[in-house]
């Protein structure tokens, strides 16, 4: 039997919903609440048992654990204490090297409750910075201040945690206001993060500051700017949103981009069974899932976007017939000259930092000139 061995959670709350979020969340009001989301877990285990018994498949020891939401941080002690149940629940219990992660948002964490997290086997945590200026961070209508990120950075700093810091490119007003990004870079690296995540904001049309966000010219220029400084600071640009120090890689996210098998619980929570292309999306109001199952088709299309994402490479023959192998031919050697493509040898192709800006555009042009996809 096929197994499943990466495993993400949904914790549902939040100090404040932030404008610009779009995410399944909602306030926490008092402590009902959470028992509820404890019963929605505890639910979800015999119809997700039966999913995968459906699917030949069976959880096993986790390689990787991811907690989002939400507010994960919020969660807290009585969150890592339940979790030592539910993993029991499941009947899993965590590698020695399973990579386990947690959200933490500045402004809603106790030092208590991240040792418990701690204690529960979590090596590895993801910090909501996402600017180190207080007026962006007040665009951005987060609850937390500057001051909050600066007790935030220094507590995993100075007690040499492995953490990633979550920063966002293409902010309302940059324009107006000059963001400097590569200067509130600078204060982020004082703390020595293993790991970026560098998101360009995207909205919909009835987003608050929807007609004051920045050019794509403006976007594009940060986010080379941001690329170029990171690599000269020694990150991997390893995924169009990723960059590490080398050994710091997200394995549990390089799992996704390698349309692996990951489990999933949680209100809105989204998991993918590789072996028969089924994605499952937990209803928030009960613990019921929707299913859909990708054609051949829909699943080869997934694995060339998802592959064309990240530095490991793809060798464009896996996706294409014989007849359209010269089609392609053509087009890598164009895109090459342009400094949007590069071999990494045996055969794989990988984007540069600038041909992960036009990704979209570059599939375009395949699909446009072949036909097995």
């Amino acid at each position: 039997m096929a197994i499943v061995d990466r495993l993400y959670i949904h914790f549902p709350f939040c100090r404040h919903l932030c404008n610009y979020c779009d995410f399944y969340k909602k306030v926490r009001v008092d402590s009902s609440e959470t028992l509820g989301f404890h019963k929605y877990l505890e639910n979800s285990v015999e119809p997700h048992n039966q999913l995968l018994n459906e699917n030949g498949l069976t959880m096993t020891d986790m390689a990787s654990v991811f907690i989002g939401g939400g507010t994960p941080s919020l969660w807290g002690k009585e969150g890592a204490e339940y979790l030592d149940d539910f993993f029991q629940k499941l009947n899993v219990k965590l590698r020695k090297d399973c990579e386990f992660t947690v959200e933490v948002n500045p402004g809603s964490w106790k030092e208590e409750d991240l040792m418990a997290w701690r204690k529960l086997g979590a090596n590895r945590f993801s910090l909501g910075i996402q600017s180190f200026n207080q007026t962006f961070i007040k665009h951005l209508d987060r609850v937390h201040s500057l001051e909050d990120v600066v007790d935030t950075l220094k507590f995993f700093n100075e007690r040499e945690l492995n953490f990633s810091v979550d920063f966002m490119l293409g902010l309302p007003f940059s324009e107006r206001d000059n963001r400097d990004v590569l200067e509130e870079l600078k204060e982020v690296l004082k703390y020595n993060p293993n790991h970026f995540s560098l998101y360009i904001l995207t909205t919909k049309e009835n987003y608050v500051h929807h007609n004051h966000l920045p050019t794509e010219e403006w976007i594009e220029k940060e986010y080379m700017d941001v690329s170029n400084f990171l690599k000269q600071h020694g990150y991997l640009h390893y995924e169009v949103s990723n960059f590490a120090k080398p050994g710091f890689e997200s394995t549990h996210n390089l799992a996704y981009w390698e349309s692996d098998s990951v489990a999933a619980f949680g209100p809105s929570a989204t998991g993918f069974l590789s072996s028969s292309r089924t994605r499952y999306k937990w209803r928030p109001a009960r613990a019921e899932f929707e299913i859909e199952i990708l054609t051949e088709k829909e699943f080869k299309l997934e694995q060339l976007y998802m592959k064309f994402r990240t530095n490991r490479g793809l060798n464009f023959d896996d996706f294409f017939s014989e007849a359209e192998r010269p089609i392609i031919k053509n087009l890598t050697a164009e895109w090459q000259k342009t400094g949007l493509l590069e071999s990494v040898g045996d055969g794989l192709y990988r984007l540069t930092s600038k041909g992960y800006l036009s990704m979209d555009g570059l599939l375009n042009q395949i699909f446009a000139r072949t036909k097995s996809l």
